[in-house]
């Protein structure tokens, strides 16, 4: 359908019906209930017959203007190319969506158009007829009455008209498959139709009759006898009573010839049909409903017939393996033992345990469920793994320790063990060797090896899945950070006392299809003699033996708690003691930590804090530069003392506007003292007061790896991506900020700034 054809017929049903049913009602209406004079009835005669053409000319072209103005909005839609992968930008598909929804909502503008022509010619009449004739009560009663009979049914008619007119619209290519929801479109069900539509072909005989018996009564109707009025009119009602159901019957028969052809597809297997809303009435709705079903049959029916396609394959591919392999055992029996050896020969370096250090020991243990004999000697291989290096990040030195266990058995698991070290070892050695990895952060460090360690084993489609525990200890400061990928817990040796060291977020086994985390690290801190040990969960899968011989895995989370507490966290003696609790079902695998620092600083000396103190009330008093002549007087004297001193340094000079020495101040604090969120987020705002925006996104994405709830470093961290023109980034930010429930007011305050 092009502009002009809609046009016309829209013009045509729609006045054609003004002129049938509206016009000779108020016609009939006016002649029967008004008693004038002749050159009177001339005056309103005309004034009826110059609005009535003024206002229905003026109200066509307004028509044409809306209908050239939609098809121009129309034709301006880009249509992707279906041979090419071009599809809607973002703007292209916004636009799109704007001319649909229009189009539902036009019909509308119909309806309201009609009122208003109505009201704009029944007043003006009135008011002119009265002051250049006369006031005629009759003829203001007769003008009230036209308006509550006539705009209803008006309204009505040309709303279900016009939506029927539009229906081919939908089916055009620039906006047929526009997506759209379902809460978008305006609702107009058939309860309200019907209800709409009784009352407003009820207004019009109402009306009418209801006028008839009261002129009749004041003597003011032209009418002998009301049988002719009643007659003529229950004529005329005939036409509107005839329009409407007709309409109503027709969008009903639409609607379910829509819906039964595309339920008459799916039944025949075509899950590629769509169904296009065409209005808002309920077969609208229903089609979305139908859509969202046919698009989940449509992934079900695709997903199983991959996997029909896929399982006859590999049954085939099996029963000939098992045909081959049934005449040549002993054969394949040395082969896998050779394969098993080959494997344990490429396992054993990536094992490595390179740990260089004064305050930081690592021990491993390492037994392998699996045994097999080659050439007369026995070995083990399994998914266990166990590694440790020192690293250089950030400027400092770190120790990392990683406990990997690969899911499966004897080769399945080793050589997911064997992808799992060769990849890692490699992430290593890249990272020792280039000297850009050592200015990063151990939270990106751990966030961007874990990514890069999942996104290699999703390419094995799922087969091949891996628990990973990685741990980084700064050597200074005894800072710990670590992530685990669905592994056991690490456990903390303090005072003689085991715990968890709980997280507030996992993540699933490495490999996982659709994992696509964002990486958050928890970080602790190590006090002297603290000793840290974790491992896979063979040293949690242990078959305990009750006393009438029955066997069960133990469930119990404190079981390993205990064993620990018992062998001084000695990973030979916790061995020895799960052995003896009862059966090893699985590989075992620990790593032990012993974290031995420097004695602590000396704080302030007497007179030191009496300083501060004095420092802090000229603070109070609003004598800033003699609170940091105060401070500064303080670490001249105990430089060694005190570092916190810096922190307060920062806050004042940044206080009264001196960036560049907040700034050297905050570096030598931060040094010491990484772990300070607050001043983490502070040193983030310096930053950005400085225009050094990198330096304050590392500082701001260093709290967000920590502690990824906290709204204020995420809108502190929002608007340092819109300075560096990083829009993806803000929306990443803003869609966080959206899941914590931020108060919807302020994020289109936020929303606004992209634009």
């Amino acid at each position: 359908m092009n502009r002009k054809s809609l046009f016309w017929e829209l013009t045509i049903k729609l006045e054609a019906f003004t002129h049938t049913v509206p016009v000779p009602f108020a016609v009939y209406y006016a002649v029967i209930t008004q008693k004038m004079e002749p050159h009177k009835w001339m005056i309103f005669v005309t004034l009826c017959v110059v609005f009535a053409t003024g206002i229905g000319l003026l109200g066509t072209f307004i028509r044409y203007l809306l209908i050239n103005n939609l098809f121009n909005r129309i034709e301006k839609i880009k249509v992707p190319d279906q041979n090419s992968n071009i599809e809607y930008t973002y703007v292209d598909r916004d636009y799109a969506r704007s001319v649909k929804l229009y189009v539902f909502k036009y019909p509308l503008i119909e309806a309201i158009i009609i009122v208003i022509r109505w009201f704009a010619g029944v007043i003006p009449i009135l008011s002119l007829y009265t002051y250049l004739v006369e006031y005629t009560p009759s003829v203001i009663r007769s003008g009230v009455f036209t308006i509550l009979m006539i705009p209803p049914i008006s309204f009505v008619t040309y709303y279900f008209i016009t939506e029927n007119s539009l229906r081919s619209l939908f089916d055009l290519p620039q906006i047929k498959n526009v997506e759209i929801r379902s809460d978008e479109i305006p609702k107009f069900d058939y309860f309200r139709r019907i209800v709409l539509a009784f009352f407003s072909l009820a207004a019009l005989p109402v009306s009418v009759l209801s006028y008839l018996l009261y002129s009749i009564a004041t003597g003011e109707t032209m009418v002998g006898h009301p049988l002719i009025p009643i007659v003529i009119v229950a004529s005329i009602f005939i036409v509107p009573l005839i329009v409407c159901s007709y309409i109503v019957a027709k969008t009903v028969r639409q609607g379910l010839t829509e819906t039964s052809m595309s339920l008459s597809e799916l039944a025949k297997g075509n899950f590629d049909v769509i169904v296009t809303p065409k209005s808002g009435d309920d077969f609208g709705q229903q089609a979305f409903f139908l859509n969202s079903v046919i698009q989940k049959l449509r992934g079900m029916y695709a997903e199983i017939k991959g996997l029909n396609e896929g399982l006859e394959e590999k049954v085939s591919k099996r029963t000939e393996e098992l045909k081959e392999s049934l005449n040549d055992v002993r054969e394949l029996k040395m082969q896998q033992d050779g394969d098993y050896y080959l494997t344990y020969l490429l396992l054993s370096p990536l094992g490595f345990k390179e740990v260089s250090s004064d305050k930081i020991t690592v021990d491993f243990f390492l037994r392998q469920k699996k045994t097999f004999e080659f050439k007369g000697i026995e070995y083990n291989i399994g998914g266990d793994l166990n590694i440790a290096h020192n690293l250089t990040l950030n400027h400092k030195r770190y120790v990392l320790c990683v406990n990997a266990d690969a899911m499966g058995k004897s080769m399945q698991g080793a050589g997911g063990a064997l992808v799992f070290g060769a990849v890692f070892q490699s992430i290593i050695q890249r990272t020792k060797n280039y000297d850009d990895f050592h200015s990063i952060t151990p939270e990106q460090w751990l966030g961007t090896t874990f990514l890069e360690l999942q996104r290699i084993f999703e390419s094995f489609d799922g087969t091949m899945l891996v628990s990973m525990c990685m741990v980084l200890i700064e050597e200074d400061s005894g800072q710990l950070f670590f992530v685990s990928a669905e592994h056991p817990l690490p456990v903390l040796f303090r005072d003689n006392k085991a715990s968890y060291l709980t997280a507030d977020f996992g993540y699933q086994k490495l490999g996982t299809l659709g994992s696509q985390p964002k990486i958050k690290v928890k970080n602790f801190q190590l006090l002297a003699g603290d000793v840290v040990i974790f491992g896979s969960d063979g040293k949690d899968d242990i078959l305990l033996s009750a006393k009438d011989k029955n066997y069960d895995v133990n469930s119990d989370d404190l079981f390993f708690l205990r064993i620990v507490e018992s062998n001084d966290a000695r990973p030979e003696s916790i061995y020895r003691s799960l052995k003896k609790e009862g059966t090893i079902i699985d590989d075992i695998s620990l790593i032990r930590i012993d974290y031995l620092p420097l004695p602590k600083k000396p704080l302030l000396s007497t007179e030191g804090r009496k300083k501060f103190k004095t420092a802090k009330r000229l603070f109070l008093k609003g004598s800033y530069a003699e609170s940091i002549q105060m401070l500064l007087d303080i670490i001249n004297t105990e430089p060694q003392k005190n570092i916190r001193l810096h922190k307060e340094l920062a806050k004042l000079y940044y206080h009264i506007s001196d960036f560049e020495k907040a700034t050297d101040h905050m570096y030598i604090y931060i040094e010491e003292y990484p772990e300070d969120d607050d001043f983490l987020y502070f040193s983030s705002k310096l930053m950005k007061k400085t225009g050094n925006f990198l330096e304050a996104v590392k500082y701001a994405e260093r709290i967000r790896n920590r502690a990824p709830k906290k709204m204020k470093n995420l809108v502190h961290l929002y608007h340092l991506y819109l300075k560096l023109s990083q829009a993806y980034k803000a929306k990443e930010i803003l869609h966080d900020l959206e899941l914590l429930g931020f108060p919807d007011k302020n994020l289109k305050i936020l929303s606004s700034y992209l634009k």
